[in-house]
């Protein structure tokens, strides 16, 4: 329901809308209404609003450092901004780092910073939201915003060296007046550390144009830096890829080599094997051998047997004859006992060989019984094998599958790192460029520099020549005092007036001027015998390396002064023409 309930303008706003979502935030210190509408921005982003701070938010929205939730919350390490963050967060559509700018940090009171109240600033260079800024952080200091600048300025903000703005700034400052020119970091910092730091910071003499670039030389070095070590982190991951894979066809070699070891172990057990088997043939023939001893035993028993049976014959032969011969029957004894013993012993004789036999025959079964088992492991052992080597050449599939990810990886980076460097390419040339326009700039600032050191020097020699003539002196004060006041007069009316009408001619003898310089054109009164230095005093912002006074005749020729000479005759041309007034014209040296 709530994201049906947004606006379109939160369309292409999903990772804002995300972190929102996570977002838990008190709104404290505001007005009532304020405090509404930032609540309903808050909500139509999908945070949750508090109206206390509580443990569990994770921002507070407050435009001051002061009271218990603001304590409780920077004690807990907790985001704490004012409504300009989201006011920025919503204006460029992401989530801005609330770190970003100074303005985002609530201020520690609301009358200002000590020191400030009589500060009058004026900004000038500065366009669009960083100027809207910079006015903001002048009313958080309790300083006063002056839209136009006038004498009434203290600080100028300036950002360039060409402005309009900075001339007639530089020109006040040779006046006498009281004024700071510095750049935006000097607010921000007074801001930032809530006391007037010093303008005298060579941090804050510089221009605004001057500290930008600076900021960029920063950022473009620290993102050469970035670039640099992100380039460095891709050589080294791309040796340790080059490492890993030469790692992988070394274990591809070991894995091929140890394949062809086992292939032989495997024909060595197989040649094994066919011995084992010509064994087993050759001891089921001697088994075979051994049957037939056995049956030959067998047959030897059994005529010992049949002949047994005749001598058992042969002794009731021998009884029956006893009788008859007592002495025959004891031979017959005799000999009887005699071939008892020789049987008992030949008997006993074959049934120990009987026995060896029959042992040896058991022993063969047992070694026959061993080597079929040892037959058997050794075919289990040819199955793990084979099922090994199989496995192995999956391995081996894979590992190839995996190097070949590999070289596109490396292709992959080597293309990236080809983008990366035309980007580096292309920021260097754009420091170049930057660079070419900061020396413009630089080269312009020491022009106006020269121009203003000219300038300081011909007021130098002049007031050496106007302490030898104190009242002409006293005069060119007079006439410089008049010219500022109408100056001002005019700029408090409008932006500069463009043309005007000539003064009535007066009947004192003076001399009626009307000085013409680019768009502006300025009325003086002279004295007939007027000289060129005090010419040039009463014109005041005349640059005498970059300009020439020249006079405008009857015919339209500009005639250039250069001496009094020349200006006496440019008076009595004036006298005997008996003109309105007399044209000076003030074009830039080298125009012709």
């Amino acid at each position: 329901e709530r994201e049906d309930a947004r606006p379109e303008y939160f369309a292409g706003m999903e990772e804002m809308l995300v972190y929102f979502e996570g977002v838990t935030a008190a709104v404290v210190n505001y007005s009532p209404v304020d405090t509404n509408a930032i609540r309903n921005e808050l909500q139509m982003l999908g945070a949750r609003v508090r109206e206390r701070y509580t443990p569990d938010c994770t921002h507070l929205m407050t435009p001051y450092q002061q009271g218990r939730d603001y304590k409780e919350a920077a004690a807990e390490g907790k985001i704490v901004v004012s409504y300009a963050w989201l006011e920025d967060c919503l204006t460029a559509r992401r989530v801005v780092p609330h770190t970003e700018k100074v303005l985002y940090q609530p201020i520690r009171d609301e009358n200002g910073v000590p020191g400030m109240e009589s500060v009058v600033v004026s900004v000038a260079g500065y366009k669009g939201p960083i100027r809207n800024d910079i006015r903001e952080l002048i009313e958080a200091a309790g300083a006063t915003f002056n839209q136009n600048f006038t004498k009434k300025t203290t600080h100028l903000i300036c950002y360039r060296a060409e402005s309009e703005v900075y001339a007639k700034a530089l020109l006040f400052k040779l006046e006498g007046q009281m004024l700071e020119i510095v750049n935006h970091r000097w607010i921000e910092d007074s801001v930032k550390n809530w006391r007037r730091v010093p303008e005298e910071s060579e941090a804050y003499r510089k221009l605004g144009v001057e500290v930008d670039f600076e900021e960029r030389l920063d950022a473009e070095k620290k993102l050469r830096m970035d670039v640099e070590a992100q380039l460095e982190e891709e050589e080294r991951s791309r040796r340790n890829l080059q490492e890993l894979l030469e790692a992988e066809e070394r274990a591809r070699q070991e894995m091929q080599q140890q394949l062809l070891e086992e292939e032989s172990q495997r024909i060595t057990l197989r040649g094994q094997l066919d011995g084992e088997g010509q064994n087993r043939e050759a001891l089921q023939h001697q088994f075979s051998r051994s049957r037939g001893d056995i049956d030959s035993l067998q047959g030897l028993l059994q005529q010992s047997e049949a002949s047994r049976a005749k001598q058992e014959q042969q002794l009731l032969a021998a009884e029956e004859e006893r009788r008859q011969l007592m002495r025959q029957l004891e031979d017959m004894r005799r000999q009887q006992t005699a071939l008892q013993s020789q049987f008992a012993r030949s008997r006993q004789d074959l049934l120990t060989q009987l026995e060896a036999r029959l042992n040896s025959i058991e022993q063969l079964r047992s070694e026959l019984d061993n080597e079929a088992k040892s037959h058997g492991d050794t075919n289990s052992k040819l199955d793990d094998e084979r099922r090994a080597h199989k496995e192995t050449q999956e391995k081996t599939v894979l590992g190839e599958k995996q190097i070949k990810q590999l070289q596109d990886q490396l292709g992959a980076e080597g293309r990236e790192k080809a983008a990366l460097q035309k980007q580096l390419e292309a920021e260097r040339k754009s420091r170049l460029h930057i660079l070419s326009d900061f020396e413009s700039e630089r080269k312009q600032r020491e022009h106006l520099i020269k121009q203003l050191e000219a300038e300081q020097k011909l007021r130098q020699s002049l007031q050496k020549a106007v302490s030898t003539k104190e009242e002409l002196r006293l005069k060119a004060e007079e006439e410089i005092e008049r010219l500022n006041q109408d100056i001002q007069e005019m700029m408090d009316e409008i932006d500069r007036l463009k043309t005007f009408e000539p003064p009535e001619k007066s009947d004192d003898n003076k001399v009626n001027v009307k000085l013409f310089l680019e768009e502006d054109i300025r009325f003086l009164e002279l004295d007939p015998d007027v000289s060129y230095e005090e010419l040039i005093i009463a014109v005041g912002k005349v640059f005498i390396e970059s300009y020439v006074i020249k006079f405008e005749d009857e015919d339209k020729h500009h005639i250039t002064l250069k001496t009094s000479d020349d200006l006496k005759i440019a008076v009595r041309q004036y006298q005997k023409g008996e003109l309105q007034y007399l044209k000076l014209i003030l074009d830039k040296a080298g125009d012709n």
